[in-house]
């Protein structure tokens, strides 16, 4: 499964079915949502109002142990053309567009044929919706305002997935720390690196469609690391002259 597959799952995993509501009573005017929507709050309830819907139990299969649901929850923006929608961390990064349609009060996402169901609902200039969570019953409630994305910026994320030029700067290297729900990490790695590395905005557009390599510091020598973006962080992996065997996972953190 690629990763690309297993975002698109972990974000829209489960399935909501229309059951607990009555098609005859509900009061839903089909929402235009063609454009470009921001998201601007979310918070976890327990129903659906305008359904009438209650939060369904979840999937044991996609049962998750966490501290709190804000664990797995990650914010997106969302774009809307035609029948496709993908989700965007503007501007930096876009993810695979997947079919969308309405139909009495849910938004239908997925591929073609095999699409899952969500609680949506425009109140006067504000896009509502409902996605349930994955560790216990409830929904994320995420409310979106229209905006303009920049077309430019959007043609660069939708065609090479990360806008790279957009990440130049200063990045600051992980050494050690704690993160989800009791995970500690700390780099090792039998070489001397330095702590933080920048991208200039010309390395950036290199990386555009082309293999994405860095000349770092190794031991006061320049060594050749392979790099990507995932999840706010940019990874290194050194090239072939490393024999040492496992990845140190070596990543920065924006500064």
């Amino acid at each position: 499964m690629t990763m690309i597959k297993y975002l698109f799952i972990t974000l829209l995993c489960c399935s909501c079915t229309p059951g607990g509501a009555q098609k005859s009573d509900l009061k839903w005017t089909k929402p235009d949502l063609k454009g470009h929507w921001k998201l601007y709050d979310t918070e976890i309830v327990d129903k659906v109002p305008f359904l009438n819907l209650q939060a369904p139990n979840p999937n044991p299969m996609n049962m998750v142990f966490e501290d709190s649901p804000w664990d797995s929850y990650t914010e997106f923006d969302l774009v809307f053309e035609a029948d496709s929608m993908y989700m965007v961390n503007y501007p930096i990064q876009a993810f695979t567009t997947v079919h969308y349609f309405l139909d009495s009060g849910y938004l239908h996402v997925g591929p073609k044929g095999k699409t899952d169901a969500y609680p949506v609902e425009l109140v006067n200039d504000t896009l509502v919706l409902y996605r349930p969570l994955r560790s216990e019953p409830g929904y994320f409630k995420e409310k979106y305002l229209r905006t303009s994305f920049n077309d430019s910026i959007l043609n660069v994320m939708e065609k090479y997935g990360v806008n790279y030029p957009e990440l130049a700067g200063t990045w600051m290297l992980v050494r050690e720390e704690d993160y989800d729900y009791g995970t500690h990490y700390e780099l090792r790695f039998p070489h001397s690196i330095p702590d933080s590395i920048e991208f200039s905005r010309e390395q950036m557009l290199a990386a555009l469609g082309n293999q994405k390599i860095y000349m770092l510091s190794t031991d006061g020598i320049k060594r050749d690391y392979f790099f990507w973006y995932h999840k706010s962080r940019i990874y290194f992996k050194p090239g072939k002259w490393y024999k040492e065997g496992d990845d140190p996972v070596i990543h920065f953190y924006r500064k």
